[in-house]
């Protein structure tokens, strides 16, 4: 355990109440590699978090360990859509199916949506499992939380109480012991890069070598002499000869190929609908291609694959705001070709013939492809990492679909119809998703958080496959901020971050400046 975690955790045994301590921590530990050490940090909280977002992000790390704070959420926030929503899936996973539908249907009327209930929903298994001499001690007992009127019969009269902990004099004192040892480390780190800046690189002085030039050498004067241009008599065969000559050099000039090029830009291409075909601006012929553009991020090429999160931690609204931009970038798409991977625990392409089936008992993800093939992804060590059962070489593929206004439509049908599954793995996904043939070249890639991958894999494996470029889109979330960028920056690719009216901000800018977009996050 590094010093960092030492003293996060002394913070933390003297406010157990501190929920962004708390998450700090355990991303320390994902870092390394313990997600299991992660998940238990996690659920031993003594109090439920405050709001919707450290909710979705205890039940992100903790999987069913953190049920205990969604019933006391809910019990303290009845009106909150989200809360009831995750509080019946896991219901659903610990085999409450009568209590889950009673919740996720009044989460259904508190946001105006309408939810089909199904006996096999596809979110959120088993977190993993903890042997019981490292298990955390349990929290309070909390009794059934009460729905409220009209979404379903009384559970009882018992009543959830929210606690916070008291600061003892002691335990802030120890509070501010760690933060002054953080704040002298920094300080110490912060001198010593000054000081290798500032202070100048010890130079030798130059030494001066003074030469003599000695008197101008007396010129020659230039003798002028008269030439006599001499004409050759062309004989009658070469002057018949010349033209064809002029014309063999000129298509030996003219019948030099272009290379094709993937080019990616930032802003508006401006060129239209047209590619850059054999015969000039036209359509046709193997150019640069189409533009595509997705949540601001554009890049051109003649393959593009949107990789898109489809875990059980994305909410309602921001399914469909994903939905809503992938249908607008696949009917702007013109004379390409493209695909959807849809990702969580595991991948699956996003095509009439592609599902995805989840075995809650040994956490694991079973996609099916249109011949009936089977791809199973097993849950090594949670949510973050998950392992493709089989040779690399066998990972699902799929076939490009050509762009138009109808198979847009037929993408769209199928996506929306998909429900969420658990996990969030990001180096498997693009694994998967680089293994296409021919290989992509662009890669749009969103997802609502990491689970921890880090970007090393990632880039290897892009490496490996013809470096095509990644922009990155996090979806109204910092988390995982270096990540994304790292990620996006190697592949020459753009970072965005969908803020929480759904406008696109510059990642690579909020990083340098996160001030100025103060409120849109």
């Amino acid at each position: 355990m590094s010093e960092v975690e030492n003293s996060l955790f002394s913070v933390l045994e003297g406010h157990p109440d501190d929920w962004s301590t708390r998450f700090l921590l355990a991303e320390k530990m994902l870092e390394r590699g313990a997600a299991e050490e992660a998940a238990q940090l996690i659920s031993s909280s003594p109090v439920a978090p405050g709001n919707e977002i450290d909710l979705q992000r205890s039940a992100e790390f903790a999987g069913i360990g953190a049920i205990h704070f969604v019933e006391a959420f809910v019990a303290h926030h009845p009106d909150s859509a989200y809360g009831h929503q995750l509080l019946g899936t896991l219901l659903e996973h610990t085999g409450d199916s009568e209590r889950s539908a009673q919740h996720l249907a009044h989460a259904a009327n508190l946001s105006g949506d309408t939810v089909e209930l199904s006996d096999d929903p596809a979110v959120l298994p088993p977190p993993p499992i903890i042997d019981q001499a490292d298990a955390p001690p349990p929290p309070p007992t909390i009794s059934e939380v009460p729905i409220p009127d009209g979404a379903a019969e009384e559970y009882g009269d018992e009543e959830v109480v929210l606690t916070e902990n008291a600061e003892a004099p002691s335990q802030t004192g120890k509070k501010m012991t760690a933060i002054a040892v953080a704040i002298a480390v920094h300080v110490v780190i912060a001198l010593i890069a000054m000081l290798v800046v500032i202070l100048p690189e010890q130079k030798d002085e130059p030494e001066i070598v003074a030469a003599v030039i000695g008197p101008p050498v007396e010129k020659q004067e230039m003798q002028k002499k008269n030439v006599v241009k001499q004409t050759k008599k062309t004989s009658a065969s070469s002057a018949a000869a010349a033209p064809m000559a002029q014309l063999m050099r000129a298509n030996a000039v003219a019948k030099i190929a272009l290379p094709n090029v993937t080019k990616t830009s930032k802003g508006p291409l401006g060129l239209g609908d047209a590619d850059f075909g054999s015969g000039g601006f036209g359509s046709g012929g193997s150019g640069l291609g189409s533009g595509a553009s997705f949540f601001g991020g554009s890049s051109t090429g003649k393959r593009f694959l949107f990789v898109l999160d489809h875990s059980g931690s994305m909410r309602p609204h921001q399914v469909e705001l994903r939905n809503n931009e992938l249908e607008k970038a696949l009917k702007s798409l013109k004379g390409v070709q493209y695909q959807v991977l849809l990702f969580a625990g595991g991948a699956y392409y996003g095509e009439k013939g592609w599902s995805l089936n989840e075995n809650r008992g040994n956490r694991t993800n079973i996609a099916k492809g249109p011949g009936g093939k089977s791809y199973e992804f097993r849950s090594v060590r949670g949510a973050g990492d998950y392992e493709f059962e089989g040779p690399d070489s066998g990972m699902p593929k799929a076939d490009w679909i050509q762009s138009s206004s109808a198979n847009a439509k037929k993408t769209m049908d199928f996506i929306r119809s998909e429900k969420l599954f658990y996990g969030t793995d990001w180096g498997l996904a693009l694994d998967v998703a680089h293994r296409l043939e021919p290989a992509p070249d662009v890669i749009f890639f969103m997802a609502d958080g990491t689970g921890g991958n880090t970007p090393g894999p990632i880039l290897a494996t892009n490496k490996k496959f013809g470096r095509p470029v990644i922009n990155t889109v996090a979806m109204q979330t910092t988390n995982g901020m270096q990540q994304f960028a790292e990620v996006a920056r190697e592949t020459k690719g753009s970072y965005t971050i969908v803020d929480k009216n759904g406008e696109p901000i510059d990642g690579y800018d909020y990083l340098k400046n996160p001030g100025k977009y103060s409120g849109r996050l």
